[in-house]
Formats: structure tokens, C-alpha cells, sequence
């Protein structure tokens, strides 16, 4: 049989998925626009994805857009074929994953209900039964969140076993998460164990950029936006961990439900860092924080004049944080990130663990932000990572996600 066209796409960005079978079911959410774009993303990554839609479903996307997408006819009704017997049913090879994207509140009742009135309520019905993982991806106006039917309904779900990914808070309202925050779910439910030993555990990560006020209106910085240090902080948390966000300047918003201590100076940060780690003693840290290395001497107190002559400035290095962690609690498994500019690969390895050493920490991810991909503001990103032992791994170019849930399996192996 004639291969669709849309298969020329499949692996193109991995293949972590290749063999995985993913049914994207598709619920009358305005997000579902999104699903073709969600489809090919996991296409991608070597899945091939069957799409199932209610009928609401249909009436702001065209099934036809979903078969360009995936290759495959979308499943629309249930016939004598039994679609979801035959997918997600007790047959001897079935779909290894079933993704609800987008979930409207509707159709969560209906789910926590035990309601088949709808193919997704049915295909979910089956496969939940089957004991197929199943990943929830809720979209629905901000105030909906808040009805204690549709909390009491997504806890009910989440307990059950249910992999519930919550939207993001952008702009005062409940977005549903993206593309690569939801391929990120896949990923880890396809393969729960890698993460496993991170469940029930402290993780701690520095995300952003730190400040430094020359004057009131001015500062030094660094460039970097958190988006990997965000990455990190929601694989941790997916994976069971109670994980805390020290953050400084970001330019992409926090995932919704996480524990977030916000501070803008290497000062901050520090004493932020100081007070959590003495205190709570964290299972792992994560400096995945830009954080500056120098502050002015003297900042001004009003607005420096702009008008003509020049600007001398004395600048005094910051306390650094990642030296300290292990002074404040022996036990914390250290994790420390370097970006360096312009070096090849020795030189890059050179610089990482002489940094490790430096900082006595138990693993060091490093990047050269010159190279293609992984510079600031990309969202990708390929790592070197050396361990106290001398080992050597590299973490190949991906989206920052699945770069974090590499980082991330590789810890959680070490615990």
C-alpha cells in the first residue's frame, strides 16, 4: 500500500517516539486548531498518530486537516469496525498511548463520570480500562478551572491515574500548554521509569537572568531568557517531584503550579538560595540560572545623566551561588550549568570540569551558545555533561524539553 505524503516528516526530529502509536483525541475546544501542528510535532519524533474528534471537534477544524496531517482518516463516529476496540482495546497489539488535546470541561466530566456519549469519551473509556496511558490536556476559559465540579473532576482523574497537563497563565488567561510542553507528557509517560526516583523528592532550580542597577532605570544583565530552566522545572514536577522555581528576569511565562521564589539580583538569589537550601536541604539543584558575575560599586540612587562626557563604572564581583550549595547542605545533589562562547570540543570539556571542580558539584551540563541551536532565545539546545567520575555524555540538539528530560533521566539514574 502507498505510503501517505505526510509520512516524509516522520523522525525528522528524532526518534524517540519511532514505534509508539499515539491516538490524539480531539475534543470542541478553540485550541483544537492547534492539533494539526501538535500531530506533526509528534510525527516528528517518530510516532505515528491516529486522531479520533467529536463532533464539536469538527466544527472548528475540518477532519480533512487532520488526514493531511497524520496520514490517517480521523475517527469521527464508532462503527462495526469498533475503532476503539481496535485501537485501545484488549487486542494483542494496540496504541501505546492515548492523548486527550484538547480537553474540554464537558468531556472531563463526562470522563470522571464514566459517560461514553462521544468517540474521545469512549476511546478513553476503553483505554483507561485497558490500563493504556493516558495524557489529559485541558482547555477552557481561566474561570472554568476554578467551578469545584470541574477541580473536584480533574483531581478525581489525576488520582485514577490520569497524566493531567495543566495550561499556562499568560496574559490573565488559561492557554492550553504548548506543542512541546505536551510532547514533553508523551514522552515521559511512555517511558515512566525514567524519571521515577524523582517522584516525592526536593528539586530546586534557578531559572533566568539576574539584574544589576547601575541606577534606578538601568542594569547589567545576562542574556538569557529561563526557557531551559523552565524545562527543567516542569519535567521535574510532571515527574512527582516538589519542585521550587528561584526565579530571576524571565521572558517566558511559568508553568502553572509551581512553587516560585522570584528574585531579580545575584544578591537576591543568593540569599534566596541560602535560606532554601539550609532550611529544606533539597534532594537536587538545578543552577540553571544566568546569574551575573559583576554589580556596580556604587549605583546611583537617581537616574544617571545621558548628556555628553563618558561613564566610568567600578564593578565588584557577586557572591557565587553554585560554590556555596554543598557548604549548605552536603547531601544535595549539585547540578551546575555552564555556557562558554566560541570553543571547540576539548576546549568546552576543559572548561566544564575545571568549573565542576571549582564548585564541588556532582554534574555539569554545558553548551557553547555560538553554535547553531544553541544560543539564547532558540528553543533548543544541545549539552555536554560531565559527572564528579570523569563520564562524559553528550545531549544532541532537540527541542529544550526532551533536552531537559534527557538531563533529567540521567539524575534520576544517580539517586
Amino acid at each position: 500500500m502507498k505510503e501517505h505524503p505526510s509520512a516524509d516528516i516522520v523522525g525528522s526530529l528524532g526518534t524517540e517516539l519511532s514505534g509508539k502509536t499515539v491516538v490524539l483525541a480531539i475534543t470542541g475546544s478553540v485550541a483544537a486548531v492547534r492539533a494539526s501542528d501538535l500531530a506533526r510535532l509528534l510525527m516528528r519524533h517518530g510516532a505515528d498518530v491516529r486522531p479520533v474528534m467529536t463532533k464539536a471537534a469538527t466544527e472548528l477544524i475540518h477532519p480533512n486537516l487532520l488526514e493531511w496531517a497524520t496520514g490517517h482518516k480521523p475517527i469521527l463516529e464508532l462503527t462495526g469496525a469498533i475503532e476503539h476496540v481496535d485501537l485501545v482495546g484488549n487486542v494483542p497489539v494496540h496504541a501505546d498511548l492515548l492523548l486527550i488535546a484538547p480537553a474540554t470541561a464537558n468531556t472531563i466530566g463526562k470522563m470522571a463520570n464514566g459517560i461514553d456519549d462521544s468517540p474521545v469519551t469512549t476511546f478513553f473509556t476503553t483505554a483507561f480500562g485497558e490500563g493504556i496511558p493516558v495524557v489529559l490536556v485541558p482547555a477552557m476559559h481561566q474561570s472554568m478551572y476554578h467551578h469545584p465540579f470541574v477541580v473536584e473532576n480533574l483531581s478525581k482523574l489525576e488520582k485514577a491515574g490520569v497524566r493531567v497537563l495543566m495550561p499556562r497563565v499568560e496574559e490573565g488567561k488559561a492557554k492550553i500548554a504548548s506543542e512541546a510542553q505536551i510532547y514533553a507528557a508523551v514522552r515521559e509517560a511512555l517511558s515512566p521509569g525514567a524519571l521515577a526516583a524523582l517522584k516525592g523528592k526536593h528539586v530546586v532550580v534557578t531559572a533566568g537572568r539576574t539584574v544589576e542597577y547601575l541606577d534606578p532605570i538601568r542594569v547589567l544583565t545576562n542574556n538569557s531568557t529561563g526557557r531551559m530552566g523552565l524545562a527543567l522545572a516542569e519535567a521535574a514536577q510532571r515527574a512527582g517531584a516538589r519542585v521550587t522555581l528561584v526565579a530571576g528576569k524571565l521572558s517566558v511565562p511559568v508553568p502553572a503550579g509551581l512553587e516560585v521564589i522570584h528574585a531579580e539580583t545575584a544578591a537576591a538569589m543568593f540569599e534566596a538560595c541560602q535560606t532554601l537550601v539550609t532550611a529544606q536541604k533539597p534532594a537536587v539543584f538545578l543552577a540553571a540560572a544566568a546569574v551575573g558575575d559583576w554589580t556596580p560599586a556604587n549605583p546611583s540612587e537617581v537616574k544617571l545623566p545621558t548628556a555628553g562626557g563618558r561613564l566610568i563604572l567600578e564593578l565588584v564581583p557577586t557572591p557565587k551561588i553554585l560554590d556555596r550549595i554543598k557548604q549548605w547542605s552536603p547531601s544535595t545533589f549539585v547540578v551546575a550549568f555552564r555556557a562558554q562562547a566560541g570553543l571547540d570540543d576539548a576546549a568546552l570539556e576543559a572548561d566544564a570540569r575545571a568549573r565542576l571542580a571549582k564548585a564541588g558539584a556532582d554534574l555539569i551540563a554545558a553548551n557553547d551558545t555560538s553554535r547553531p541551536g544553541e544560543g539564547f532565545e532558540t528553543e533548543t539546545n544541545a549539552l555536554l555533561v560531565l559527572d564528579a567520575s570523569g563520564t562524559v555524555e553528550r545531549i544532541s540538539l532537540a527541542h529544550k524539553a526532551e533536552v531537559a528530560y534527557k538531563l533529567l533521566a540521567k539524575i534520576a539514574r544517580t539517586l
